[in-house]
């Protein structure tokens, strides 16, 4: 459902979330260190940064104490945000879930009116979801980021 890309840049925000939680003071996160904790290649999440930053969800800075950071406080940026920015949201509106061209309610697919129901469900519970709320079940453990488990504070 989700481009690699996209869950990519769901874990990384996740991860930064968590990260500014934990560490107060130390408002930026070298990309290597998330890269490496999350097991996403290098390269390709400093393109998943870059996109980030021009939508405008996160802050980079060159520098030995640079990196990123989220660009708004964790309570605010919500899991939707994150997509949009990087796969859109038409998967939410006019996107066939099958792929197929063409499809809408005057020529559906077999899936159109599951999927009609579903897509407003999901829109809605990745809006109501903040990055804060997952960081810290993350952080406490309730959950796990990406392939590595986490410790828990």
């Amino acid at each position: 459902m989700f481009s690699k890309a996209c869950i990519y840049a769901i874990q990384a925000t996740i991860y930064l979330a968590q990260q500014s939680g934990e560490r107060g003071g130390k408002p930026y996160t070298p990309v290597a260190e998330i890269a490496q904790a999350l097991g996403i290649p290098f390269q390709f999440l400093k393109k998943i940064i870059q996109t980030l930053a021009e939508k405008g969800l996160l802050l980079t800075q060159r520098s030995a104490k640079g990196g990123v950071a989220l660009a708004r406080t964790a309570n605010t940026m919500t899991v939707l945000d994150v997509i949009a920015a990087i796969d859109g949201v038409e998967m939410f509106t006019t996107e066939c879930i099958l792929k197929f061209p063409g499809c809408g309610n005057e020529k559906p697919c077999p899936m159109h009116n599951h999927w009609a129901v579903e897509r407003v469900r999901l829109q809605k519970m990745f809006q109501q979801t903040n990055l804060e709320e997952v960081a810290v079940n993350v952080s406490k453990g309730l959950t796990r980021l990406g392939m590595i488990e986490m410790k828990a504070t």
